[in-house]
């Protein structure tokens, strides 16, 4: 795109075609807001008051940018953390599947004069009984 000069204002010996350069946006606000028509003060004050809110809009969107990659770091730094934990944390064992239902060998356990607790594991030598008594001929 081209861009056009933007017009200043002008001494009297400056000719309409005479190459006007383009003012910096400071110099061309300065240059509003001192100027004696009220329409291009106003103007000014506008585009200071649009540019100082468009700096604020940025510098915060800039600042979001950085929180939010910040935010992603530590997120993956906080996942290598929980997954160095968990590799580091004893792996209880999980119990042996069983071939018998501990309830039914309470019940037979006690009919037969065997002691066993309510919960819990059922001792050994309760269980060994039991499948003896699970034989065909065995024991009941």
């Amino acid at each position: 795109m081209e861009q056009r000069p933007i017009p200043g204002p002008r001494s009297p010996q400056q000719a309409p075609s005479a190459g006007l350069t383009v003012a910096t946006t400071g110099a061309l606000i300065a240059w509003a807001v001192q100027h004696t028509d009220r329409s291009i003060v106003r103007l000014g004050e506008q585009a200071r008051t649009a540019l100082e809110e468009l700096r604020t809009r940025k510098a915060a969107e800039d600042e979001m940018a950085e929180v939010d990659a910040e935010e992603q770091e530590l997120q993956r730094k906080l996942e290598a953390v929980r997954a160095r934990r968990a590799q580091l944390r004893p792996r209880r064992k999980s119990p042996a599947p069983r071939d018998y239902d501990p309830a039914a060998v309470r019940t037979w356990a006690r009919a037969h004069g065997h002691t066993v607790p309510d919960r819990g594991q059922v001792p050994r030598d309760v269980v060994a009984a039991w499948r003896q008594a699970q034989q065909p001929g065995g024991a009941r």
